[in-house]
């Protein structure tokens, strides 16, 4: 098993993430939240901060080929998809909290020499047929409960009836 230290841009370079079925939802309490956010407020600038392990294990083609909505980031732009085994928690709230600052951002925007345009591209979606539907990077298996409120409560997106595919 291979062990890398990376950072949250090198692990979400050119990846898209699932949430496997067998994973239990998002559970962090006030608690978790607080000691996560208090991690961020005394990390000094320039520095890194070891947040844990994330195990990801890397989904067969079998299994992709079902996510109807992703295969063409898959295929066309070779991301590679993995499941994430271990660290779906602490993912999760950095996902939920780069979503808050992005949408505090007007779309003009940088942030640290990136556009908002940018940052969204890597971290939340990324779009295709003229921005009609989206691959987001993160998120749970199309027939899980929590991958429609992730979508439509947390990165804001209409229900997916609202999009004519």
């Amino acid at each position: 098993m291979e062990t890398t230290l990376l950072t949250l841009s090198k692990i979400f370079t050119e990846r898209l993430f699932r949430i496997p079925d067998y994973q239990r939802g998002y559970a962090w309490t006030e608690k978790q939240l607080k000691d996560f956010w208090s991690d961020l407020e005394q990390l000094e600038i320039g520095k890194n901060h070891y947040v844990g392990v994330l195990t990801l294990e890397r989904v067969d083609e079998k299994s992709f080929n079902k996510w109807d909505d992703d295969k063409w980031i898959i295929k066309s732009k070779k991301y590679e998809p993995y499941y994430i085994v271990d660290g779906q928690q602490r993912l999760t709230t950095a996902i939920i909290l780069i979503e808050a600052i992005v949408e505090s951002l007007n779309e003009n925007e940088e942030l640290n020499y990136t556009s908002v345009c940018d940052i969204r591209r890597k971290y939340i979606f990324e779009s295709k047929d003229k921005g009609i539907s989206r691959s987001y990077m993160f998120g749970y298996e199309k027939d899980n409960p929590s991958y429609e409120f992730l979508k439509t409560k947390i990165f804001c997106e209409n229900s997916e009836e609202n999009y004519i595919e």
